[in-house]
């Protein structure tokens, strides 16, 4: 995992903290929110939003997930893909879990 102070990403401070209020407010404060894909790589253009949520609380996660899609595709007016965290041996959260936490 990278820190975002230390690693550009292709997304404006006010993108990154819509991504972190909404993804709290739907998940709670204790939400971890990491950034990954193409939108870490300065040098890629265009391409979704690929967020994994890693959230405190497990209850009702496919719905407040399809609510957080939502939600940051109308603010934003991009394509986001929501992956919420439940088996961090899975390749695709190993490979999240490696992104920019935002």
């Amino acid at each position: 995992m990278t820190d975002l102070k230390e690693k550009r990403v292709r997304l404006s401070e006010e993108e990154i903290k819509a991504i972190k209020e909404t993804a709290k407010e739907i998940f709670g404060e204790k939400t971890k929110v990491y950034l990954f894909g193409s939108r870490t790589d300065i040098h890629k253009k265009g391409g979704d939003i690929d967020i994994l949520i890693v959230p405190k609380e497990k209850k009702d996660l496919f719905k407040k997930k399809i609510k957080l899609s939502s939600k940051l595709e109308n603010i934003l007016g991009k394509p986001v893909d929501v992956i919420v965290s439940r088996d961090k041996n899975k390749p695709i959260e190993r490979e999240a879990l490696k992104g920019v936490k935002i």
